[in-house]
């Protein structure tokens, strides 16, 4: 992209409302909200979202705003209530967002509780991930999409799964930077020596040509893995106890299956073995947060199932040199000599896909 689609603050308030408060964005997963009452609170390109479960088999989404002054009444990140109340003003909401109580305004004479309830988040649950869409309009279903385009995620039961880690990188640089590094494995070889002992390069981009050749926001695509290696890590052993179906009999060799949603980028990757959720949120037009969740079978037990060290070790080291690039490359984009130079079509189509959508949603294209 030009020069100032990187740089410029009008150009970053557009991708807000045209990008970030449109797409469906990863939020967390159903199994770290498991009781009635428990809720996570988020913040979410400027918005504070709330996810609470409500009964057993139903979550809601609400923006954090007590509906009297604006003030964000849910203070902890995560936690168990019965109901919302804000001790601003002790205006009550139920877990399904209605209003049951206003101190001195009864209801139906000053005003209609009915009128008055949280404004709600649009929410799916697509086995088992939770993801959250900002826009005030209906979006189209998420869950089609999703199955249409991993079919083989169902393998590993990501239902009976759990998070075991989650680590957050701010990285100084617009966000479509760090997008584009993550959309390429053209640059893998030379700076990710840890990522190539199981990844096959040459594998990844025969895939990144062929299931991500084509302009669209939601893209199945997978880790191609070297033949012989059972899954991501530094030695291609496993790392934690296999998930779902590979609990039972041999392992397949070199299984990887994964989706994403893009520009606004959601990714979800597995292995037989473990997962890893990543999402990649603004936080201005030069500073970008990149959040990293690493996913296990829900029986296994740190320590003698897993080591939390070993889980991370590839995505960490593999995040913390993309974050250096990302952040040279910015300072280098910030040159008044900087013209975009051209897209290796064998090396870097998937980029190429990703801005011609990114482009579409922007109305530009």
């Amino acid at each position: 992209l030009p020069r100032e689609y990187y740089l410029e603050p009008e150009i970053y308030a557009r991708e807000l409302d045209s990008v970030f408060l449109r797409q469906w964005l990863y939020f967390g997963h159903a199994s770290e909200i498991p009781a009635p009452g428990d809720y996570l609170v988020q913040e979410i390109v400027g918005e504070s979202v709330i996810v609470v479960r409500d009964t057993p088999d139903s979550l809601h989404g609400f923006l954090n705003v007590c509906r009297h002054r604006g003030y964000q009444f849910c203070e902890e990140t995560r936690g168990n209530l019965k109901r919302f109340t804000c001790p601003y003003h002790s205006w009550t909401y139920d877990l399904g967002g209605r209003l049951i109580r206003a101190p001195s305004l009864a209801d139906g004479a000053s005003i209609v509780y009915g009128d008055w309830g949280l404004h709600r988040v649009h929410l799916e649950v697509w086995k088992g991930f939770v993801f959250v869409c900002l826009s005030e309009a209906q979006p189209s279903p998420l869950a089609p999409e999703l199955s249409r385009h991993s079919a083989q995620l169902a393998r590993i039961q990501p239902e009976r799964i759990k998070k075991a880690a989650e680590t957050r990188y701010v990285i100084n640089a617009n966000w479509k930077l760090f997008l584009e590094n993550y959309l390429e494995c053209y640059h893998c070889r030379g700076s990710h020596p840890e990522f190539c002992v199981t990844l096959s390069v040459a594998k990844q981009y025969e895939e990144l040509f062929t299931a991500r050749n084509t302009v669209a926001e939601y893209n199945g695509g997978t880790l191609k893995l070297k033949t012989g290696m059972q899954t991501l890590s530094m030695d291609g052993r496993l790392v934690s106890s296999p998930l779902g179906e590979f609990r039972m009999g041999e392992l397949p060799d070199a299984f990887s299956v994964g989706f994403s949603v893009q520009p606004a980028l959601s990714r979800i990757s597995f292995h037989v073995d473990h997962g890893v959720v990543q999402t990649l949120r603004p936080i201005s037009e030069n500073q970008t947060e990149w959040i990293n969740r690493w996913f296990v079978h829900v029986d296994a037990e740190e320590g003698s199932d897993y080591e939390l060290s070993e889980l991370v070790k590839v995505w960490d080291i593999t995040n913390r040199q993309d974050i250096h690039l990302v952040e040279r490359t910015q300072r280098g984009v910030k040159s008044r000599r900087y013209v975009p130079g051209p897209l290796s079509p064998s090396r870097e189509p998937a980029v190429a896909s990703a801005l011609q959508t990114y482009l579409t949603l922007m109305g530009e294209e």
